[in-house]
């Protein structure tokens, strides 16, 4: 996946807002995938959703890719 300075991060995050802003959920929701997902919220997913959910999901899974290894769906 892509990697993002803060900056180029915070300007997403303000298009996010803003499309949310103007009830274009969908849209929003959509630019969220582009950013990575924080290692310890894609481990709480895991244990919510399971690994085989977030494995199938759009979610940008780098960071936690790089902080558990890569096998970390699979234990």
């Amino acid at each position: 996946m892509a990697k993002y300075t803060r900056e180029e991060e915070f300007k997403i995050i303000q298009k996010i807002r803003s499309l949310d802003a103007e009830g274009k959920h969908d849209e929003a929701y959509e630019l969220r995938y582009k950013l990575p997902l924080p290692p310890h919220l894609a481990m709480a997913l895991k244990d919510t959703v399971g690994a085989e959910e977030l494995k199938n999901s759009k979610f940008d899974l780098s960071e936690a890719n790089e902080a558990y290894g890569k096998d970390w769906l699979a234990l």
